[in-house]
């Protein structure tokens, strides 16, 4: 029996299981992933990049585009800019 995972080449992982599991080591038979709140909380928290696309700063984003656009159209109305 073997691992049986795709590897980058493309070909499959030719190493035995772990123990009890159907994958490798190197493909996931060692994890057995957080199990504590604790534990799920900093993987969370790990996974965290950047808040870009949260709720709040598309919400704040639409806000400075609409007070933007309705800023140039009074400047259009008053003649400032074409």
């Amino acid at each position: 029996m073997v691992c049986g995972a795709k590897t980058r080449s493309g070909s499959l992982c030719q190493k035995h299981p772990v123990k009890g599991k159907m994958r490798c080591r190197l493909h996931g038979g060692l994890s057995t992933g957080p199990k504590t709140i604790e534990g799920k909380q900093r993987i969370m928290d790990a996974h965290y990049k950047h808040g870009r696309r949260s709720k709040a700063f598309a919400l704040a984003r639409r806000k400075i585009w609409a007070d933007l656009r309705q800023k140039v159209k009074i400047m259009k109305e008053q003649g400032f800019i074409k």
